[in-house]
C-alpha cells in the first residue's frame, strides 16, 4: 500500500486472496531465497513500480519465487494476490483474456477487455502474477496498459526475457548460492548453504534419514557446484540420491541430461526433466541464435566476444547480435573481468544441452578444431612472453582460460595436431610452474611429450625447445632431477642450434637449479653465469634480476650468507622497479631465509610476510608452502613450538597436493626445525598440532602465518585487544584442542547448548568460518594451554 493511502473502498467486484488451488505445482517450502524475497518485496514497493519481470535461465526457480511472493501478498496487499499461468498459451491476445478469467471479470459489449479490467481493478490493491510469458511477449503492451490504468495494482511477470517496455522493471533471478571450499570443513556452515539446504531438504522426501557427514560433505558440495546451484537440477538430483551415493552422483553428472529425469508427476511436464526445461527455452530461439548457442558449447569456460566471433562466426551469422539476444534470453551470462574485458559464459547444464545439439547437427569436430586453433595461436604468444615484460599479462590470461586451453589440448592430441598440442601444453606447463601445480602440469606435459616422440611431421624448433624446457622445469619442481636434466639438455641443444638466446638462457638457469639441487655448486655457478651473460646481451632486465636471485640462493646453499644478502637485495630492488609481483615474493622469501639463518629474525619476519602476501595474490601454492616453512622455523626459534608444528603440517599438506617436494638441502633445513618442534612438545600435543595443521583451511593457515610474522616470530600474547570475554577465551581454547560442544560443556560445567552459543559468538566475533580457523586464531594469540591434552577422538560438532 502506498504511504498515506487507506484501505480500498469495497465494490461489487471482489478479488479474494490467492486460493491454494491456484498453485502451479505442489508448493513446498521455498529454500534459500530469503534474500531474493526481501529484494523482490522492496522492488515491488518502490515508487513507480508497475510491471516487474522476473527473468532467468530455465530451472532457476522464477515460478516458485513468484508464487511465494504472491502467497505473501495477502499480508502486503489489501486485496491479496492472484496467480495466472500462461504457459499453455501461444497467442498473445489470449493472455489478457486468461487474466480476466482468473479474476472473474467478464467481457462487456463494445468495450475492450483490458478497459473492462481497468474499470474493475481501478481501486484494488492487488498483486497479479503472470507466469511463463516467454511465448507471449507481445502481450506486454496490454499488461502495461492494465498496470498504468490501476495505480494500486502491481503486475509481476516471469519470463526467460523481459518485455522491453519503458514501464517495466527487470528482476534477474540468480541460481542459488553454492558452497565454497572452506564450507566443507564446517558441516553446520555447509548445511546452511542455500544449494545444499535445497538438495538435502528434497532428498529427505525419498531418504528421510539422509544427512551430511564428514564422509559425504565434499561430494555433496561437488554436486551443488557442478549443477550451478540451479534449483530444478538440484531437485532432480535429490531424487537420484535414492539410487546413488553423493559421490556416485557427482561422478555421473557428466551426463546430466540422461541422469536428471523423473520429476514429480504433479509438476508441469517441462519441469520433470532437465532436458525438457532447457528445451522449452531452446524452442523459442531463432535459427541464428540456435546456431550460436550450440557452437558456444565448445568453450570450456568463459569467452570473449572476439573469441566467439573467431570460433563460431561464419558468413551470415551476426555473432554480436545473436550474443546480445542470448544474454537477453538468460541463456548466456555476462560478467566483467578485472582487466575490464567483457566475459560471457553459460551454466554447465545449458552447455551440456547445447553440446548435444552441436553433435546432433554434425558440427562438433569442425567447431572444436576452430576452437583449438584459436587458443593454440594465443598460447604461442604466452610462451614467447616468458621472461619478458609481457609475462604477467600472459599468466593472467592463462589463468582465465585454463579450461579452454585444456579443451584445446585434448582436441589437438586427439586429432594428431602435435604442433598445436605443444603450443598449448607449453603455456599450461609454465602456468602450472608459476602457481605451484607441478603434478597437474606434469601430467599434461607428459601427454604432449609422448605424442611428440611419436609424431612424424615436422614441428618448429622453438616449439620443440619450449616444450622440452617447461617439461624439465616441472620435473625439477617435482624433485625428479634426472628427468629434469634430460629434458633441459634436449631443450638446450635445440635452442642452441636454432639459435634462440632467450630459451638458451632459461634452460641454462634451470640446469643450474638442477646442479644446485644435487649439491654441485661449481656446475650451478657456471650455468647461472652463462644465463646471466645471455640476459645481459638480450638487454632483458627480468632475466638479469633472476640471475642475481639465483646466484644469491647458491651463495646461501654454500653457507656464504655475507655474499647471498647483497645479491638477493639487489634482485629484490630490480624486481620492485619492474613491478614484478611474483618475483618480488620469491626474492623476499629468499632474502628472509638468509636473514633468518644469519640470526636476524626481526628483519626476516616482515620480508617473509611480504613474500606470503605476494604468493597469495597470485595463488602460488608452492610459494605459500615455502613461507609457512620459513615462518615455522622463525617461530620455533622463539619457543612457540605448537604454532610451528601447525605451519609445518599445513606446508606438508600443500606440497603433497601439489606434488612439489622439497629439494634435499631444503628438506634438511626443514627437518632440523621439525626435530626442534617435536622435542619442545609433549607427544599428544605435537600430534594434535600436526592434525590441526593438516586439516585447517588454507585461509586459516595463512592468517596464522601472518600473525606469527607480524610479531617478528613471537606468538602474540593474550591482551586487552582480544575481542573475546573471559568465558569465550576459555571456550575458544577448548575448541583448539578439538573438543566437541558436549565435551566443552562437561569441562566447563555448562550446558551443551550454552557451549554451542559461545562457539557461535566466537566465530562471529573473529570472522571465522570453521572451528579450525578458531583454533588457528587461538594459537596465534597464545591462548592455548598445551598442558591440557585434546580428546583422543573428537569430532567437530
Amino acid at each position: 500500500m502506498a504511504p498515506g493511502e487507506g484501505p480500498a473502498p469495497k465494490t461489487s467486484f471482489e478479488v479474494a486472496a490467492l486460493p491454494p488451488a491456484a498453485a502451479p505445482f505442489a508448493a513446498g517450502p521455498l529454500i534459500g531465497r530469503s534474500a531474493e524475497l526481501a529484494a523482490l518485496a522492496k522492488a515491488l514497493a518502490a515508487p513507480g513500480t508497475r510491471l516487474l519481470t522476473l527473468t532467468g535461465p530455465p530451472g532457476v526457480g522464477k515460478t516458485r519465487l513468484a508464487f511465494a511472493m504472491a502467497s505473501a501478498a495477502a499480508e502486503e496487499f489489501a486485496d491479496g494476490g492472484r496467480f495466472v499461468d500462461v504457459a499453455a498459451l501461444r497467442d498473445p491476445a489470449a493472455v489478457i483474456a486468461e487474466v480476466a478469467r482468473v479474476l472473474g471479470v467478464g467481457e462487456a459489449p463494445g468495450l475492450p477487455l483490458v478497459h473492462r479490467l481497468v474499470t474493475a481493478l481501478a481501486d484494488k490493491e492487488l498483486l497479479l502474477v503472470v507466469d511463463n510469458c516467454e511465448y507471449v511477449l507481445e502481450a506486454g503492451g496490454e499488461l502495461a496498459a492494465l498496470a498504468g490504468g490501476c495505480p494500486r495494482l502491481r503486475i509481476m511477470a516471469t519470463s526467460r526475457e523481459r518485455f522491453r517496455l519503458a514501464v517495466e522493471r527487470e528482476f534477474p533471478v540468480p541460481p542459488l548460492a553454492m558452497p565454497e571450499h572452506a564450507d566443507v570443513a564446517d558441516l553446520a556452515r555447509l548445511a546452511a548453504n542455500p544449494s545444499v539446504a535445497l538438495l538435502v531438504e528434497r532428498t529427505h522426501a525419498v531418504l528421510p534419514d539422509f544427512a551430511i557427514t564428514t564422509e559425504n560433505a565434499q561430494a555433496i558440495a561437488n554436486v551443488c557446484v557442478r549443477l550451478d546451484g540451479l534449483p530444478l537440477a538440484l531437485e532432480l538430483a535429490a531424487a537420484r540420491l535414492k539410487l546413488f551415493t553423493p559421490a556416485e552422483l557427482a561422478a555421473r553428472l557428466g551426463q546430466r541430461m540422461r541422469l536428471l529425469t523423473g520429476g514429480a508427476r504433479d509438476v508441469p511436464s517441462r519441469h520433470r526433466t532437465l532436458r525438457a526445461a532447457i528445451g522449452w527455452s531452446h524452442d523459442l530461439l531463432q535459427p541464428q541464435e540456435r546456431l550460436l548457442f550450440r557452437r558456444l558449447s565448445v568453450f570450456a569456460q568463459g569467452w570473449t566476444l572476439d573469441a566467439a566471433e573467431d570460433v563460431c562466426g561464419q558468413p551470415g551469422l551476426d555473432v554480436l547480435a545473436a550474443t546480445a539476444s542470448l544474454v537477453d534470453k538468460s541463456l548466456l551470462r555476462r560478467t566483467t573481468h578485472p582487466d575490464q574485458t567483457a566475459q560471457f559464459s553459460m551454466l554447465e547444464s545449458l552447455r551440456e544441452y547445447a553440446a548435444e545439439q552441436l553433435a546432433a547437427g554434425g558440427e562438433q569436430a569442425a567447431t572444436r578444431s576452430r576452437h583449438a586453433v584459436y587458443f593454440a595461436g594465443l598460447a604461442t604468444g604466452a610462451e614467447t612472453g616468458i621472461g619478458t615484460a609481457d609475462e604477467t599479462f600472459w599468466w593472467d590470461w592463462i589463468g582465465r582460460e585454463r579450461g579452454n586451453l585444456r579443451a584445446a589440448l585434448d582436441h589437438s592430441l586427439a586429432v594428431g595436431d602435435i604442433a598445436a598440442a605443444q603450443r598449448v601444453g607449453t603455456a599450461l606447463g609454465w602456468y602450472s610452474y608459476t602457481r605451484g601445480y607441478f603434478g597437474e602440469g606434469q601430467v599434461a606435459l607428459d601427454r604432449v611429450l609422448q605424442a611428440a616422440e611419436q609424431a612424424t611431421g615436422p614441428v618448429p624448433d622453438d616449439i620443440v625447445s619450449g616444450t622440452f624446457l617447461v617439461g624439465g622445469v616441472l620435473a625439477w619442481g617435482r624433485g625428479d632431477l634426472d628427468r629434469a636434466e634430460e629434458l633441459l639438455r634436449r631443450s638446450l641443444a635445440t635452442s642452441e642450434a636454432a639459435p634462440d638466446a632467450r630459451l638458451t638462457a632459461i634452460a641454462s638457469a634451470f640446469l643450474g637449479h638442477v646442479a644446485r639441487g644435487r649439491g654441485d655448486h661449481d656446475e650451478a655457478l657456471a650455468c647461472y653465469r652463462r644465463a646471466g651473460g645471455l640476459f645481459v646481451n638480450l638487454n632483458n632486465p627480468r632475466g638479469i634480476a633472476w640471475s642475481r636471485h639465483d646466484l644469491g640462493l647458491l651463495a646461501r646453499e654454500r653457507g656464504d650468507l655475507a655474499e647471498a644478502e647483497p645479491l638477493l637485495r639487489d634482485s629484490l630492488g630490480l624486481f620492485r622497479e619492474l613491478g614484478y609481483r611474483w618475483a618480488i615474493a620469491s626474492a623476499s622469501w629468499a632474502l628472509g631465509t638468509v636473514l633468518q639463518r644469519a640470526g636476524r629474525p626481526d628483519e626476516a619476519a616482515p620480508l617473509l610476510v611480504d613474500a606470503l602476501d605476494g604468493y597469495e595474490s597470485v595463488d602460488d601454492r608452492r610459494g605459500i608452502a615455502q613461507c609457512f616453512e620459513a615462518l615455522a622455523g622463525l617461530t620455533a626459534g622463539r619457543g612457540s613450538y605448537e604454532a610451528a608444528a601447525r605451519l609445518l603440517a599445513a606446508a606438508a599438506s600443500l606440497r603433497l597436493a601439489l606434488a612439489a617436494p622439497l629439494l634435499p638441502a631444503e628438506q634438511q633445513a626443514r627437518d632440523l626445525v621439525e626435530v626442534t618442534v617435536r622435542n619442545g612438545l609433549r607427544p599428544d600435543v605435537y600430534d594434535h598440532a600436526r592434525h590441526a595443521g593438516r586439516t585447517m583451511s588454507l585461509a586459516a593457515a595463512i592468517r596464522l602465518a601472518k600473525g606469527i610474522g607480524a610479531t617478528g616470530g613471537d606468538v602474540a600474547p593474550t591482551g586487552a585487544d582480544v575481542p573475546l570475554t573471559r568465558r569465550e577465551r576459555e571456550v575458544a581454547a577448548l575448541v583448539a584442542t578439538g573438543r566437541t560442544n558436549r565435551q566443552i560443556g562437561r569441562t566447563l560445567g555448562i550446558a551443551e547448548k550454552t557451549a554451542e552459543v559461545h562457539v557461535h559468538n566466537i566465530m562471529g566475533k573473529l570472522g571465522a568460518r570453521s572451528r579450525a580457523e578458531v583454533a588457528a586464531w587461538v594459537v596465534a594469540q597464545g591462548l592455548h594451554d598445551p598442558q591440557v591434552p585434546g580428546p583422543t577422538a573428537a569430532a567437530p560438532k
